[in-house]
């Protein structure tokens, strides 16, 4: 496969800016289902598995904003 990144079927992968929620948590929404994903720490690989659909998703941290 040719990885362009026009979609997930390539396995390259989404990426989704992190921003806290209502409650105050960090989250993403997920770029293909857009379930909001919570959680307390981002992950060393900055990648989490969305609960849904099980896409995987590079957050983006608020810091490199």
């Amino acid at each position: 496969m040719s990885g362009c990144g026009s979609c997930s079927a390539c396995g390259s992968g989404e990426k989704s800016q992190e921003y806290r929620n209502d409650t105050g948590y960090p989250a993403v929404k997920c770029p293909l289902c857009e379930v909001e994903i919570t959680f307390k720490k981002i992950p060393k690989n900055r990648k989490i598995k969305c609960t849904e659909c099980g896409t995987v998703i590079e957050i983006i941290p608020i810091l490199l904003n």
